[in-house]
C-alpha cells in the first residue's frame, strides 16, 4: 500500500461533481514503459519495474502511473485516476475523452441520494397539496 500512496502524490485533486470533464490532464507517456523488469509472485507476473518505480496490474491487467494516467493491459492510454480533494483514499476515474465515469459504489450512492431526494420532494408536494386543500 505504501507504494500506492507514494505514486499518488502527484495525482490531480478533482471533485467530479464540480468538474465532470477533466481539463488539462497530465499527458500519457507510454514510451517510458518500453523497457521494464517483470515483477513475479511465484510464476505469475503481477507488475513491472521501471527504474526504481514499481507498477502493479489491476484485475483488468492495466496500471496507473505517478501522474494518475491509466494504461490498459496492452499499455495503451485509457484515462486518468484523480483523488477527491481532501481525501487521498477516494479515487475517481475519467475516461480517455476526459469524462467522469462514476464507480459502481458512486452510482449506488447516487441512486440512494436520488431516491431520498425524490421522497423528500414527494413529501413536500403532499404537504403543499394538503395546505392548498385546507385553504380552499
Amino acid at each position: 500500500m505504501q507504494l500506492d500512496k507514494e505514486i499518488q502524490k502527484n495525482w490531480l485533486r478533482v471533485d467530479p461533481l464540480e468538474n465532470p470533464i477533466l481539463k488539462d490532464p497530465p499527458k500519457h507517456q507510454p514510451e517510458k514503459f518500453n523497457e521494464y523488469v517483470e515483477l513475479k509472485v511465484e510464476e505469475n507476473v503481477v507488475g513491472f519495474l521501471v527504474g526504481q518505480q514499481s507498477y502493479f496490474f489491476n484485475e483488468d491487467g492495466g496500471w496507473r502511473d505517478e501522474n494518475g494516467c491509466y494504461y490498459d493491459k496492452d499499455g495503451q492510454p485509457d484515462g486518468w485516476f484523480v483523488l477527491h480533494p481532501g481525501n487521498d483514499n477516494h479515487e475517481h476515474y475519467y475516461d480517455q475523452d476526459g469524462m467522469y465515469v462514476p464507480s459502481e459504489v458512486e452510482n449506488d450512492k447516487n441512486s440512494i441520494d436520488n431516491i431520498q431526494d425524490n421522497e423528500e420532494d414527494s413529501h413536500q408536494s403532499d404537504e403543499d397539496d394538503i395546505q392548498n386543500y385546507e385553504q380552499s
